[in-house]
């Protein structure tokens, strides 16, 4: 009886067995650095790194696996991130400047009125600066008198009155220089100030509520001259910028390009100090819109760091969403 209980007991498990369904080994797709494809159950170690399909029973694809960055990617990314906060950062300060031209002032005239109360005020501490300079040049037309005295009565001029000299020739120099600021100051008000009364024109011309989108459009703009991104409006115009990128980096670039695809075009790393790299990578914002970002490498020195500071640096970046755009229309 034993044995017979064991014997339908072995009967069972070899019925369970049967009907298992057959472990099913994965099927991967995967495309070499020189175009060739693939089908296997298995990836050889060399080319582990590369993207590759996970395929069903169908031949459908079910998973990705993404390939393995390089370091210079790796790099990038961070360099992307970087950028991406200054981007936000950047917008977030123009709303806010925004939000308070259009809170704090009702109409140009009221922009108008304080200016003019700003330039009165540098007027009149110029006007200051410039009576104090008067003085001094008569105090030192006197000074000059007396040791001309002096001199003609066969006298060497006192040590004093030398001394008293140089010391106002000093204060004059140092009132120049704060009649110059002064000028310097008031050219900056009249500056600001047309930029913010144009802002605060654009910003009105519609009703107010569509203030907050121009001052997010604007915003964005600014972002864009600033860092050198361009914003996507659609996946279609998103291939065509792409492409226009890629020519920007050939002309503006010092050196080559030495990786392509379609979220990233890299130049080769800067060999000597008067090197601009750059390169340009697709990346999607919190809004889910997509951005083109410029990024500009110079060689690892100072004068190195001294040009990607430069005006030069700055105009390629400044010049990056205008070019772009203006492809575009063509």
């Amino acid at each position: 009886m034993k044995y017979f209980r064991s014997i339908l007991y072995i009967t069972f498990l070899a019925s369970l067995i049967a009907f298992q369904p057959a472990v099913q080994a994965k099927m991967y797709r995967w495309v070499d650095k020189d175009g060739h494809i693939y089908y296997s159950d298995h990836v050889p170690a060399n080319q582990s790194k590369l993207e590759r399909n996970v395929l069903n029973d169908s031949g459908r694809v079910v998973e990705t696996v993404k390939a393995a960055k390089t370091q210079e990617q790796i790099a990038l990314e961070k360099r992307l991130a970087i950028l991406r906060a200054e981007q936000e950062k950047i917008i977030a300060k123009q709303k806010s400047t925004d939000k308070v031209l259009l809170s704090t002032f009702r109409n140009v005239d009221d922009l108008r009125l304080t200016l003019n109360g700003k330039l009165v005020a540098v007027d009149s501490q110029k006007r200051v600066y410039v009576k104090n300079k008067e003085f001094l040049l008569e105090e030192l037309a006197r000074l000059h008198k007396m040791a001309a005295q002096s001199e003609r009565r066969g006298k060497k001029v006192p040590v004093s009155i030398l001394d008293q000299m140089a010391q106002i020739e000093k204060n004059i120099q140092a009132a120049d220089l704060d009649i110059n600021g002064a000028v310097q100051q008031r050219e900056g008000i009249e500056k600001k100030f047309d930029k913010e009364i144009e802002r605060f024109m654009f910003l009105t011309k519609t009703n107010k509520a569509n203030a907050k989108t121009v001052s997010n459009k604007m915003a964005e703009l600014k972002a864009a001259n600033t860092l050198g991104l361009f914003n996507c409006k659609n996946e279609r115009q998103c291939l065509l910028a792409w492409e226009e990128a890629r020519q920007f980096v050939i002309l503006n670039s010092t050196i080559g390009i030495n990786f392509y695809t379609e979220t990233l075009i890299m130049g080769n790393d800067p060999m000597q100090e008067k090197d601009i790299s750059l390169s340009v990578s697709k990346s999607t914002r919190k809004n889910n819109k997509v951005s083109i970002f410029l990024d500009v490498r110079c060689h690892n020195s100072s004068l190195g760091a001294e040009l990607c500071l430069s005006k030069q640096v700055d105009l390629i970046r400044r010049s990056f969403n205008p070019y772009i755009e203006s492809t575009l229309k063509k």
